[in-house]
């Protein structure tokens, strides 16, 4: 077979005659027939002529058993758009049989490896006939071109070489290379629109070479069979060579586009796998009636889809258990999504603990069902050198055309969409349009947040405590702010988690309590006997030196250990209880209070609780604020205090801001409360004033808080 690439694509794109387009089909029945007619014709004018006993046929035997092995040793060959094709060494022996003839042993010969290459790999039979075809055309045709620049008018029979015939017999191969890819060419232009110009084109840049090579090496072929066949096996020799070499460059190209931990294509391979997608839904698109955003009906053309994945907390695993189990974790991964998918859709890893998916052509249901059973499959744990691991993964889906028309922006649009998964964690997000504006403030957020604390961006506003019976401020909550010089003011539910996954959350973390704690100094210089607290995010809750930098800030302001209150939140153990509780108890151990924030909004166990034995719980305000409306919300308040109560600890209500609510609070026990009702959060500046107004009392134990 003169290029396995070739039977490769007609099979991938003359499939049943049932799925393909009916002028397809007719074009592969119309060269099947064409090439059994043209081996009938042959075969009826050369069995008569030929005598087929004759030594002087024995060259011709040993090319077609040589052609027929040669389909056993196939060649790979690099292509410009990241895959392989094959090409075999046959290429040689076939053009010698074309040269030498009878050209009838030479269809022959080709028919039998063709068919013996199509049985191998199962093809169906309309693939097989079409392949068949193809050769015996391609062999006619390569003879006749022969024929032509020879001036023999014998296009059948037996030939013996001479040495002015080497120019027309690469002539012979350089025709029988564009016949055997331009038929090819044909059907896949007929079937996915491309031209057929451009193929033969990326056939000729993959294929030019190693096939140039075998095509010079068939007229000395035969030549040399001529002379004795005791030197045919010298020809063997560079065959060898090229085919070595072939697969070197083949191997280096696969290493440079393939991950080499998971063995997945990388982000190079999957930018150009993704153009070619693009190419032909855009062609697609282009040429038959334009389908509704994201679907993909009969009639309608169907639609690109990338999809990124973002594995949750995979940084704990490589700091916990090592980097030789992260990996294992990765390759984990790797092998559930492949086998998730279809045979046509490229899995990449692009690096870290994020991959691709590219589905080259689908609709928006069978898409957003694919990313759904990939994110199930995620969801199962995974065993690592005997170590149990959660698994979780944020996924964001784009589609071309709808949402990009170009590489870059389709893989643009599905992070925009991850992005957003990855603010829940653990679903699957498909872009939409009223993303673009949040993450284009978000890029400048984020870019902006390493320097906003040394530009004097930042600072904390104070919102009071006090306690229910009296209405006396007995602590501070210290808010952080962002006033962002272009985008304004930004809220902490924005810039926190920004902070959180850029890094910039120690620094924003470290200015909120030597801030805080600074204020507090001011505050008791005045006489006002207050305390503060800093809630802690995951990050800081993972750091070991967190314990030392917080008594080396209490002892450069002189703050007494008992004034300060860390606030953590039941999700924020629950990301790493051993380490988070380790680092808090050193911080008890220091003499610092500890407060669970938004109670009852986690998934914790009380058992957190009873080993944590925090000072505080703070009732969130979700539930706080339906307490008028909703009695279950009422109900679960009134348990808190009474668990907090039970377990020697204060109870703190967030979100009071109105005087029934706090009534309500009162009757209920609640310790202390803080809201609107009794005091919008202030700068330092307007602070002190507003305490003058207000009554001030001292802690008795000391409480209040500090939250990012």
């Amino acid at each position: 077979m003169a290029s396995q690439a070739c039977a490769d694509g007609a099979a991938d794109i003359v499939a049943p005659a049932r799925t393909q387009p009916s002028h397809v089909t007719a074009a592969v029945l119309l060269i099947a027939v064409a090439g059994a007619a043209t081996w009938v014709v042959t075969g009826a004018v050369e069995l008569g002529r030929v005598d087929w006993t004759s030594r002087a046929l024995i060259p011709a035997y040993l090319f077609a058993i040589l052609l027929i092995a040669g389909e056993l040793r196939p060649l790979l060959v690099a292509r410009d758009d990241g895959d392989t094709d094959t090409v075999t060494v046959s290429t040689t022996f076939a053009v010698a049989l074309v040269l030498c003839g009878p050209l009838l042993l030479a269809m022959t010969a080709q028919a039998l490896a063709v068919a013996y290459d199509d049985v191998v790999r199962r093809r169906q039979y309309l693939q097989a006939a079409f392949n068949i075809g193809q050769y015996m055309l391609t062999l006619a045709a390569a003879r006749l071109a022969f024929c032509l620049a020879t001036g023999d008018a014998s296009f059948c029979g037996v030939r013996m070489l001479r040495p002015d015939d080497v120019l027309p017999g690469l002539l012979a191969g350089a025709t029988f290379f564009l016949v055997n890819n331009g038929l090819v060419a044909v059907i896949v232009a007929l079937s996915t629109g491309a031209s057929p110009w451009a193929i033969v084109r990326g056939d000729v840049r993959a294929q030019g070479l190693a096939t140039s090579i075998l095509i010079g090496l068939a007229p000395l072929t035969a030549i040399a069979a001529d002379f004795s066949l005791l030197t045919v096996p010298l020809v063997v020799l560079p065959l060898l060579g090229v085919q070595h070499s072939a697969y070197l460059a083949a191997r280096r190209q696969h290493d440079a586009l393939h991950d080499g931990l998971t063995g997945l294509p990388n982000r190079t391979l999957l930018h150009l796998r993704t153009g070619s997608a693009l190419d032909a839904v855009l062609r697609t698109h282009a040429s038959g009636p334009r389908p509704d955003p994201g679907h993909a009906v009969d009639g309608q053309a169907p639609s690109a889809v990338v999809m990124l994945l973002d594995l949750d907390h995979f940084k704990e695993v490589n700091d916990t258990l090592g980097h030789h189990v992260g990996d294992a974790l990765l390759r984990e991964v790797a092998d559930r999504v492949r086998s998730m998918c279809p045979p046509d859709v490229t899995v990449s890893r692009l690096g870290g603990d994020e991959f691709a998916v590219l589905v080259p052509s689908t609709d928006r249901e069978s898409a957003r069902g694919l990313a759904d059973r990939i994110a199930e499959a995620l969801r199962r744990p995974a065993t690592v050198d005997g170590v149990r691991i959660a698994l979780q993964a944020s996924i964001g889906v784009a589609m071309a055309p709808e949402h990009a028309r170009t590489v870059e922006g389709l893989l643009q649009r599905a992070d925009i969409a991850l992005y957003r998964a990855k603010e829940v964690r653990g679903t699957v997000e498909t872009y939409h349009e009223e993303f673009d504006t949040h993450t284009v403030q978000r890029l400048s957020v984020v870019a902006d947040l390493h320097t906003a604390v040394a530009d004097d961006q930042m600072f904390l506003a104070f919102q009071p405590i006090v306690e229910t019976p009296t209405r006396r401020v007995v602590g501070l909550e210290a808010l952080l702010r962002w006033t962002h010089p272009v985008h304004g003011s930004i809220p902490p539910a924005e810039f926190v988690p920004l902070a959180e996954r850029s890094g910039a959350i120690s620094t924003m973390s470290h200015f909120a309590m030597d801030n805080a704690l600074g204020t507090l100094r001011r505050l008791r210089d005045r006489g006002e006997d207050l305390s503060v607290s800093v809630n802690l995010s995951p990050r800081l809750l993972s750091d070991l030196e967190l314990p030392t930098v917080v008594a080396a800030a209490l002892f450069s302001h002189g703050i007494p250990a008992d004034r300060l209150t860390v606030e953590v939140t039941e999700t924020t153990i629950a990301a790493d209880p051993k380490r988070a509780m380790h680092i808090l108890q050193e911080l008890r151990s220091i003499g610092v209070r500890l407060s669970v924030d938004d109670f009852g909004t986690g998934y914790s166990s009380l058992a957190y609780l009873t080993r944590l034995r925090p000072d505080e719980l703070k009732v969130d305000r979700s539930f706080v604020s339906g307490m008028k409306v909703d009695p279950q919300g009422e109900a679960i308040v009134r348990s808190t205090i009474e668990l907090g109560h039970a377990l020697g600890m204060e109870v703190t209500a967030e979100g009071v801001e109105d005087e029934a609510t706090y009534q309500a609070l009162l009757n209920l026990g609640c310790d202390r409360v803080q809201g609107f009702l009794l005091g919008r959060p202030v700068p330092e500046s307007r602070l002190h004033a507003w305490l003058d107004e207000t009554t001030v009392a001292a802690p008795h134990p000391p409480t209040a808080g500090a939250t990012l």
